[in-house]
């Protein structure tokens, strides 16, 4: 690094200049590399130094980036100087933004000035670009080419413009958004807004007192090159410099954040729909849960337990083999299964009537089933209508007795 400043002492550069610059390279966070015409490092500030390690001079920069190329002229035609470069590195994805400078002859030796920044630290490189640009103004004139380096390489549009709104200079973003036949240096910055947020613009300019970046209370809409316009957040401060006060403008284009946010509220109500929707739907599910409990129960309690009692009442096993098929049907009702009529039918019929089923199914006649209980012939034929009637035979031809060997053989 010394070796170049003391080449720019030799051609009519004051002491101090030579210092200045040394003092303004030395303080970037960047990595700055001076390299021969050959394309091998000479010398690198403090920060290069730290991240790349002490080893680095005299090894060509092409080796240290790890780019493809192998020699200085496929460097130069993969990466030409005076641009702006993005060079992939590691398996992480993240990549150095790389503006090499000529230096040529006669203020200086042959060869170039290569600033590098790490982009993977993006917001910090931003606080730092600020504090560079504030740290920096003074030197301004004395290091034009370093300072270009730097304020190019800004991804936003970005402006340096005096009191009266002017233009002082504008990276390649800003002018290629906002450029329209030539360049925007010496227009007025407020051309670049719409009517409405150019006076707001104007205002700030007139209020403005922080020496930090501010950014401004509300989206502005600027207008680009093509007519369209662009929402962006302005960020302004005052810079003092040794001639005068400068003020840095910075837009930031929000239209994917804004599109962002327009997606993120129409998921937030979908979602907020499919929960009311989601919640309707549980509480009709418990709703049937709670009514199938309760048919369930019911069920229990009018068919099964009384079935069961009868049951272990009975004495005729036939019968209790009728009751506990029946049991079993109704269980598989409750899961959905079709139950046996004849085993729900035998639920309507009394203890007597049950009784006298028993005598009919063995072959008894109407007289001796009276005798057998104690009561009379046209008793035991009311009992028999009564159970025709329950178990659906009433006005059919189909006799009782038959009737009832067939279902206990089933």
């Amino acid at each position: 690094m010394s070796k170049i400043v003391g080449n720019l002492q030799d051609h009519d550069k004051p002491e101090s200049t030579s210092g200045q610059i040394s003092e303004v390279v030395e303080s970037f966070s960047d990595f700055i590399l001076f390299t021969d015409g050959n394309g091998k490092i000479c010398s690198a500030n403090p920060a290069a130094i730290e991240f790349f390690g002490s080893a680095i001079e005299e090894e060509y920069i092409w080796t240290l980036l790890g780019g493809e190329a192998t020699n200085r002229e496929a460097f130069l035609a993969a990466y030409p100087a005076e641009r702006v470069h993005e060079i992939p590195y590691g398996d992480s994805g993240g990549s150095y933004s790389l503006r090499l400078i000529t230096l040529r002859e006669p203020y200086c030796s042959e060869g170039y000035v290569a600033v590098i920044t790490n982009n993977a630290p993006f917001v910090e490189l931003h606080e730092t670009y600020e504090e560079r640009i504030e740290d920096n103004i003074a030197a301004l004139d004395d290091s034009v080419s370093l300072f270009n380096a730097l304020f190019e390489a800004a991804q936003d549009p970005t402006f340096l413009a005096d009191a009266s709104c002017r233009i002082l200079t504008s990276n390649p973003a800003a002018e290629r958004v906002f450029g329209r036949d030539s360049t925007l240096s010496g227009n007025s910055c407020l051309s670049i807004f719409s009517a409405e947020s150019s006076k707001a613009v104007r205002d700030h300019f007139e209020t403005c007192t922080t020496d930090i970046p501010v950014p401004f209370d509300e989206l502005l809409s600027a207008v680009s090159s093509s007519g369209q316009e662009i929402p962006v957040e302005l960020t302004m401060h005052k810079v003092r410099l040794q001639s005068g006060t400068v003020f840095h403008l910075g837009l930031r284009d929000m239209t994917d954040i804004q599109r962002l946010e327009t997606g993120l509220e129409e998921t937030r109500e979908q979602v907020d729909g499919m929960n009311v929707a989601l919640r309707t739907v549980i509480e009709s599910v418990e709703e049937e849960k709670k009514d199938m409990h309760e048919d369930f129960a019911l069920q229990v309690r009018e068919q099964i337990l009384p079935a069961l009692e009868r049951m272990i009442k009975e004495p005729l096993p036939q019968m209790r083999k009728s009751f506990g098929r029946f049991i079993k049907e109704r269980l598989h009702a409750l899961s959905g299964e079709t139950g046996d009529q004849f085993e729900e039918l035998l639920l309507k019929l009394t203890p007597r009537e049950i009784e006298i089923c028993r005598y009919i199914e063995s072959g008894k006649s109407t007289e001796r089933i009276g005798e057998l209980l104690s009561i009379t012939a046209d008793t035991v034929r009311t009992h028999r209508k009564n159970i025709r009637r329950k178990l659906g035979l009433q006005g059919k031809s189909v006799s009782l007795i038959s009737y009832l060997k067939h279902q206990a053989n089933s």
